[in-house]
């Protein structure tokens, strides 16, 4: 429970604040509101990944056969000392490239949403 609650919280959030600073930091090289969108929800997929991956590893390994007694400090420790630092960052690249695209496509979908249906329900003033 407390590794789900851990790494879900802090996915969003990194996943947030990364698109709303990257967003901020691109639109004034790119005049394509959607392209802006689309490279800042890859990053924040990117960087969310890369945040959390140790944190689902120790999930995962908590979750598995055998690990009736296991808590997250024996777990960070076993996988410390049997398979190195690298050893939280097993299953990084499917989960990068299924995460990245996620994140991406998600972002710049909802922004263009939003912009389209802020444009039909905000009428320009008539003069």
């Amino acid at each position: 429970m407390v590794p789900t609650l851990l790494k879900q919280s802090t996915n969003q959030g990194v996943r947030f604040f990364v698109f709303a600073d990257t967003k901020e930091r691109l639109q004034p090289y790119f005049r394509n509101k959607v392209l802006v969108d689309l490279i800042s929800g890859g990053f924040a997929g990117f960087c969310s990944v890369m945040f959390n991956n140790p944190i689902d590893v120790i999930k995962t390994k908590m979750q598995g056969v055998n690990s009736e007694g296991l808590t997250v400090t024996s777990t960070f420790k076993y996988i410390m000392e049997t398979r190195g630092p690298m050893g939280f960052y097993s299953g990084v690249v499917p989960r990068l490239s299924r995460v990245v695209l996620d994140a991406a496509l998600t972002f710049s979908l909802f922004h263009s949403i939003k912009r389209a249906v802020t444009n039909l329900l905000v009428k320009p003033k008539t003069q």
